[in-house]
């Protein structure tokens, strides 16, 4: 509509100044008739002027004084950074007591020959005694008990369950006669459940013998017992040997390759794992994270205790950082030293820095060291190989203030939308062509991501509603991207006659603008981007347009209350016109009058619209060769002031259009100026009578 006020303004100025200064009811009349003539205008009207009075936010002249009409607004702006998601990140470790030693038992037992001898029957029982520090020949001893004696306890344990192990007693004769038919047992002291059976069918005087036995199934408890269940020997009968009470079995108790099935032991303080779990974070679209700086995020765990027994576990990220400090917490573990123990928890993450390189040349690596360490009550615990530690560690709830890899390759989809277009919107039916319009896209990303961009959604919605596209749009588009955090790289899309239909678009007289944008992220493949949580695209638009076309068909008209009291004593009058004009357009003007029910009851123009403002003259450029010239009279009759006397309202039409009748595109300077002189001969009667 702006365009339009702009070529309208001369005509509507011309029928004010007839208005306002055409008014002859001072005038006292009677019965005398004297031609009257005076001027009415003189003036200049400067185009600049005539537009800063009705226009001063969308038209206004460059530097070389040609007038543009220009219009800036925003159409979208997409937060790229709300394509970018970080899944949860879960981390799991467990270990079980399956494969739980114990360190092996090495203790020994000592049986006097005194102990056994006390313990025979007689005559061999007095014999020894008798004989004891003498030599004398050693009585033939017939199947007999040998008698018990204690073992040291297994340090630590009350009660053990075997699922391997082996166990071996050795045994040195050191008594002066030769042994048959040893049988010696292992048993618990609490319960007397046996442990295991050794057997040796001679063992010679001064000689040692070895027997083993299998601890699969068996259990041992802490204080267990050496029984000689039976043994017997031949004697050295004559041969005299040296008698001493004080001579010993001497025994050797040793284990291997132990390992529990279940136990009830005071657990040693200490760690039970020491591990680090080398995981790499799961990313869609293939993106390979370097960096990632988390504005907010939760790392939660669930631990199932299986040890009955107090305990701490320590998780550290070695390479999730806070002000140069690793992140690492302590889980504490308190038992009943009954049941299991099950701990859940979170710790905040905000504001850490994970360095997915590893410290190299890695991407998406996550590794976390888990340590749990025993803290012993000193009281016996039970303890089974179904027991295990389980850990579950989740990164989640990830909202990231900066990334740095390569981010995938994504499709990019912002939704259309329209922005009201009707400043173009021509009500007069007007012919209006531009000549050379610009339109400018300016795409501002702050993202580091290589994109291309479709902007094949551009369109606009014409005054009839159906859609126009823009085509000769450069598809794909490539927007260009900052290379240092913080900065915005530009990518300006100019939309001009050269290469698209922006003429034919604009003189569609829209009413709508439709926008949207599609695009791929990372079109080119693997190449290292970042992004903030802030990193946005926005498209503004400038629309410039020279006011440089063509205008035809263009009527403007207007209705106004006609001052019939002004003709009240006039018998005929002459307007006259005489306006010099650099403008490149030109009015053929009309004026109808009509009565109170709005019909027509006569023209200005016998002969229809008369050109009343001239056209300049130009060139096939548009600027301006000269001004025109152009005098017009309208006169009015007695027969017509007769007529006007019925007349209630006056309506003042007006055709323009630009030189030789639209056929050329004139430009329109701010510099340009029209000379309007208007004047009036009236032939009225006078009454000489002062009005009272």
């Amino acid at each position: 509509m702006k365009r339009v006020l702009l070529v309208a303004f001369p005509l509507i100025l011309l029928s004010s100044c007839f208005k306002d200064k055409y008014d002859f009811q001072n005038l006292d009349t009677k019965d005398f008739n004297p031609s009257v003539a005076a001027p009415l205008v003189n003036t200049d009207l400067v185009l600049g002027d005539l537009i800063s009075s009705v226009d001063t936010s969308l038209i206004a002249p460059d530097q070389d004084n040609l007038l543009h009409l220009t219009y800036s607004s925003n159409l979208f702006s997409y937060k790229v950074a709300d394509l970018i998601t970080i899944p949860s990140q879960s981390i799991s470790q467990s270990f079980g007591l399956a494969g739980f030693t114990i360190p092996a038992i090495n203790t020994g037992a000592s049986v006097t020959l005194g102990t056994v001898v006390a313990g025979m029957s007689n005559p061999q029982k007095t014999t020894l005694q008798n004989a004891n520090g003498s030599s004398a020949p050693f009585p033939a001893i017939p199947a007999q008990a040998g008698g018990s004696v204690a073992v040291p306890s297994l340090s630590g344990f009350s009660s053990v369950t075997f699922s391997a192990g082996t166990l071996t007693m050795g045994i040195t004769n050191n008594w002066p006669t030769q042994l048959n038919n040893v049988q010696i047992e292992i048993r618990n002291v609490s319960g007397n459940g046996l442990v295991a059976t050794f057997n040796y069918p001679v063992i010679a005087a001064g000689a040692s013998s070895s027997a083993g036995a299998s601890l699969i199934g068996v259990t041992m408890k802490s204080d267990i017992k050496v029984t000689i269940v039976s043994f017997s020997s031949p004697g050295t009968f004559p041969t005299f040997v040296p008698i001493d009470l004080s001579d010993d079995l001497s025994m050797t108790i040793s284990t291997a390759n132990l390992a529990i099935a279940s136990a009830s032991a005071v657990f040693p303080s200490g760690e039970v794992l020491n591990q680090t779990i080398e995981t790499d974070i799961t990313m869609p679209n293939g993106a390979e994270l370097k960096t990632l700086n988390l504005k907010s995020g939760t790392m939660s765990y669930d631990i199932d205790y299986g040890v009955r027994e107090n305990a701490q576990i320590v998780i550290t990220l070695p390479y999730v950082k806070k002000n140069g400090v690793a992140f690492s917490e302590i889980i504490p573990l308190n038992s009943d030293h009954i049941n299991a123990t099950n701990a859940t928890g979170s710790f905040d993450l905000s504001g850490y820095s994970f360095d997915l390189t590893g410290g190299g040349a890695k991407v998406n690596y996550l590794p976390a060291t888990i340590v749990a360490s025993v803290i012993s009550s000193g009281n016996p615990v039970p303890i089974t190989t179904t027991d295990s530690v389980k850990a579950v560690i989740t990164i989640d709830q990830l909202a990231f203030s900066y990334i740095e890899g390569y981010l995938g390759t994504q499709s990019l989809n912002i939704p259309t939308d329209s922005l009201d277009f009707s400043f173009f919107k021509n009500p007069l039916g007007a012919n209006i062509s531009l000549a050379d319009p610009k339109l400018t896209l300016k795409l501002k990303s702050s993202v580091g991501i290589p994109i291309n961009g479709d902007l094949s959604a551009l369109s606009v919605i014409k005054e009839d509603g159906n859609t126009l596209a823009f085509t000769g749009i450069a598809n794909p588009l490539v927007i260009n991207s900052p290379t240092v955090v913080g900065n915005t790289a530009t990518t300006n899309i100019n939309i001009d006659k050269t290469t698209t239909n922006v003429i034919d678009v604009l003189s569609s007289n829209p009413t709508s603008i439709i926008y949207g944008m599609t695009g791929t992220l990372n079109p080119g493949g693997p190449t290292t981007n970042f992004i903030t949580d802030s990193s946005s695209i926005s498209v503004s638009m400038d629309l410039d347009v020279p006011l440089y076309g063509k205008i035809s068909g263009f009527v403007i008209k207007d209705t106004i209350s006609f001052p019939v009291e002004a003709f009240e004593n006039v018998l005929s009058a002459n307007l006259r016109t005489n306006i010099t004009s650099e403008y490149p357009i030109e009015a053929d003007v009309q004026m109808y009058f009509l009565d109170a029910n709005y019909l027509v009851l006569d023209s200005i123009f016998d002969d229809g619209y008369r050109v009343v403002v001239p056209s300049s003259t130009i060139d096939s450029d548009g600027e301006l060769v000269s001004a025109s010239t152009k005098q017009t009279d309208m006169p009015v009759d007695e027969a017509k002031v007769e007529m006007l006397k019925s007349a209630k309202y006056i309506v003042l039409a007006s055709k323009l259009a630009t030189a030789n009748n639209g056929a050329t595109s004139a430009k329109f300077y701010s510099t340009y100026k029209m000379n309007i002189k208007l004047g009036v001969i009236a032939t009225v009667k006078i009454d000489i009578k002062q009005k009272k």
